[in-house]
């Protein structure tokens, strides 16, 4: 969008006038990013599909989202009564004028970030906690991580959750702070191939089963199928993506659900579309996941 500089500006030299234009723009975008947290709590609760019986299985489990720029409150939205940890992994957090996260203030140092939930009344801060170096080089790849973790009380019930924001890359992040099968939620949307987006192929086989591994039994994939995988072998799971080349007139949460079908993959873990959390960068579907029973030496 073009904007006209003001007429204070007049008369000042052209370095300064670009600077002042870009702190007009940088508090306009905190602004409006504040204000959007009350309509994305709202966009949640008028069309999440999804029983509670889903949910009860994932009590006190963790819930992962790589490469999740802004998409925060969505995920904590649906899951916060249930999930006890939330872990949002991305390369720009605390790396200023990163182009994946400077445009809403994530880009900012870690010591300076406005608090996840400041403009939610139903939670209160009660720690804030830094590990790793606050700021990072945005065009040094070899990325130092650093971890800023925010405890909130709910306020009604007493539950506490953390919100981990953590800077660096996705598998890594994975494979170091998911321990054991702790994993009740996978969120992954609105990725790409292409600037800005990871490039990292989530979805297919080999990184899919990292995921599921980490995973407890009737755990849930949150995705809207994004970075499709092209190569034969790497789609056994290929129907989480399925919902990125409908063409149909599906409108209802009720139609996306029943458009999926339930399969099997090649580690006898079943899947089954049992949800629908909205649209962002497309229809974004819940996914159950069913591990096969391990038998023991005496059966």
């Amino acid at each position: 969008m073009k904007r006209r500089l003001k007429s204070s500006l007049v008369g000042v030299n052209k370095a300064d006038r670009l600077k002042r234009f870009l702190d007009e723009d940088d508090t306009e975008t905190e602004i409006r990013f504040k204000v959007n947290i009350q309509e994305e709590i709202k966009k949640v609760q008028d069309c999440l599909v999804l029983s509670r019986k889903k949910l009860e299985q994932i009590k006190d489990s963790a819930l992962f989202y790589p490469c999740s720029g802004r998409d925060l409150i969505a995920p904590i939205e649906i899951f916060s009564p249930y999930v006890t940890d939330f872990w949002f992994v991305d390369r720009g957090y605390f790396s200023p004028g990163h182009q994946d996260t400077r445009y809403f203030g994530f880009d900012v140092a870690a010591d300076q970030q406005a608090p996840v939930l400041e403009e939610d009344s139903r939670y209160e801060l009660i720690s804030k906690m830094i590990k790793g170096p606050p700021v990072w080089n945005k065009d040094d790849r070899d990325i130092t991580p650093c971890i800023l973790t925010e405890t909130y009380r709910h306020l009604e019930t007493g539950r506490e959750i953390r919100i981990h924001k953590r800077r660096g890359y996705g598998f890594l992040a994975l494979y170091k702070e998911i321990r054991g099968e702790q994993l009740g939620v996978f969120f992954y949307r609105c990725d790409g191939m292409g600037e800005g987006g990871s490039g990292n192929l989530w979805l297919a086989t080999s990184n899919i089963n990292r995921v599921c591994n980490k995973m407890i039994n009737g755990g849930l994939v949150v995705t809207d199928g994004s970075n499709e995988p092209e190569r034969r072998h790497d789609r056994g799971h290929k129907e989480l993506c399925r919902i990125r080349s409908c063409r149909s007139n599906l409108k209802t949460p009720e139609e996306f659900i029943n458009f999926h079908q339930s399969f099997e993959d090649d580690r006898g873990r079943h899947f089954r579309c049992v949800g629908y959390a909205g649209m962002r960068c497309g229809p974004t579907m819940i996914w159950q996941v069913q591990k096969p029973v391990r038998r023991s030496w005496s059966d």
